[in-house]
């Protein structure tokens, strides 16, 4: 009988071992996907507007992805024109509640473009909360039109 106690003891044993092994695999397969989901910043919120271009020939839009009033990770701009832009340049911005820039960047093409977007990630933390980000189209250099979209959660 002592003989089939110890059997089944190295056998819960092994079977214990097994387990914990297993176990462990599956902790480091999670704690790796764990990475993975974290590698990327999560997002809070994001929110976008448009409004149409002059003599409605097209639409020039906002948009954001943000974590907090104070974090954003990206904002754009984007254009669609039937007739298209001329040098466009496209002005990305954000603002406070007092209309203060407190963030842009500006990305520009040459040549005649019908559809660009220009996407930026925002590398600073915020001095205030800000309100809104809005995004300006120029064709060579003159205002074609802006948009813009308030921040909120």
């Amino acid at each position: 009988m002592f003989a089939q106690r110890s059997g089944s003891r190295k056998a819960w044993r092994n079977r214990s071992v097994r387990l914990t092994r297993r176990g462990l695999a599956l902790a480091g397969a999670g704690a790796a996907l764990a990475t993975l989901v974290s590698a990327g910043p999560a997002s809070a919120g994001t929110g976008g507007g448009c409004t149409q271009m002059q003599a409605g020939t097209g639409f020039m839009c906002a948009g954001w992805d943000a974590q907090s009033h104070r974090y954003l990770n990206t904002i754009e701009g984007h254009f669609t024109s039937a007739l298209g832009v001329g040098n466009p340049r496209v002005h990305v911005r954000v603002l406070d509640a007092q209309n203060r820039e407190m963030f842009s960047r500006d990305r520009s093409w040459g040549g005649n473009r019908r559809d660009e977007e220009a996407r930026f990630e925002v590398t600073v933390m915020m001095p205030r909360d800000a309100a809104r980000v809005c995004a300006s189209l120029y064709e060579s250099g003159g205002l074609i039109s802006t948009a813009c979209s308030p921040v909120y959660f």
